[in-house]
């Protein structure tokens, strides 16, 4: 258990807090390339998303070695939401997947912004779980299917379903956590 009290202040200008920016900033480009239509910019598309879903685990890498602030435990995991959650919607606007699961996974994402919240109010901060990684690569690779231009449907389709299912056991997962936090804190 962190508690937030023991969480570095948070300094805006370092690299990771920046690669954070930097995540956020990319969805509009990932949007608007794939508004723009074609398979030319459906593999910028696809190209950019890579990038910054990268940039999650640099980022990471970076706060773990330069000291983790709270601002960067709080707007990483924001970033992410921005950054699945956006590019899945525009995915389901353009009709290439299902707006079912953009709703299972938008709830998902916010209840565990929820229960997060709920947590710091307390003084205390849930960091990601293994399982909740997890989930964050199966939606980035089931996106990345989906954003490659000539691949077969199923294959997309098929790690979606893989990718919705982790997501779901994944927020229940984390109910059971913040539970406990609450009781121990």
């Amino acid at each position: 258990m962190i508690r937030a009290a023991d969480a570095p202040a948070p300094v805006w200008s370092n690299l990771a807090n920046g690669l954070t920016l930097l995540r956020v900033a990319l969805v509009p480009v990932i949007a608007a390339l794939l508004l723009a239509g074609g398979e030319t910019a459906r593999w910028w598309a696809c190209g950019v998303f890579l990038v910054a879903a990268i940039s999650d685990s640099v980022d990471g890498f970076v706060a773990r070695r330069a000291g983790i602030s709270r601002w960067g435990q709080l707007a990483d995991p924001a970033a992410d939401k921005a950054l699945i959650v956006g590019t899945l919607v525009v995915l389901a606007w353009l009709g290439d997947l299902p707006w079912w699961a953009v709703a299972v996974v938008a709830l998902r994402e916010v209840a565990v912004t929820v229960l997060r919240s709920v947590l710091a109010r307390r003084g205390l901060v849930m960091p990601a779980s293994i399982f909740g990684k997890v989930k964050t690569v199966l939606q980035v690779v089931a996106i990345t299917l989906y954003l490659i231009p000539p691949l077969d449907q199923r294959i997309a389709d098929g790690a979606l379903w893989v990718a919705v299912a982790v997501t779901i056991a994944s927020g229940l997962e984390y109910t059971v956590r913040a539970r406990g936090l609450r009781r121990a804190g």
